[in-house]
């Protein structure tokens, strides 16, 4: 630890990272409930940088969020992403972060099922106002892909999935 770093600074610090933390937490939120306003809202609206692998590569959040939207939202796809293992890194200009990423996607339609694990790593830039994603990248480590849905229940109830009702 730096022994110049005042305590002032030092709790500013664990804050940008609290609020860098937030900021990735809702991005994935809004894919996972198909909001594509409040995933625009979660970059920075100059110097983006998109890299999906094979989802595409983009130099704005419009761009992105609009193959999103044509591609993933629709309700018999069920989406759900869990971020884990994070490390970031604030710089003079902004932040850094590493994030392992779980994502799951049920296929009602297509009856298919692919897990997916990865790895994020982003710049974070905060102009006054919030920190914001200028630079994404995901690169995957793992595909498991599933077509035989009879042992997967879609929207469970839980006491009934719990053999209670």
């Amino acid at each position: 630890m730096n022994a110049s770093i005042t305590l002032e600074q030092r709790i500013a610090n664990l804050e940008a990272i609290s609020e860098i933390k937030g900021l990735k937490y809702r991005y994935w939120q809004a894919c996972d409930q198909k909001d594509p306003h409040s995933m625009i809202e979660c970059f920075a609206s100059e110097g983006v940088v998109i890299d999906y692998e094979d989802f595409g590569c983009f130099k704005s959040a419009d761009l992105m969020v609009k193959k999103y939207i044509e591609f993933a939202c629709h309700p018999h796809l069920l989406e759900s992403h869990h971020g884990k293992n994070e490390i970031i890194e604030l710089d003079e200009t902004g932040a850094h972060g590493t994030w392992s990423m779980n994502y799951s996607l049920v296929d009602e339609k297509n009856q298919v099922v692919i897990q997916l694990n990865g790895i994020y790593q982003d710049r974070y830039i905060n102009r006054g106002s919030g920190w914001l994603i200028q630079k994404t990248k995901f690169t995957k480590m793992q595909t498991v892909k599933s077509q035989n849905l009879d042992h997967i229940i879609c929207r469970p109830k839980a006491a009934r999935t719990l053999g209670f009702k």
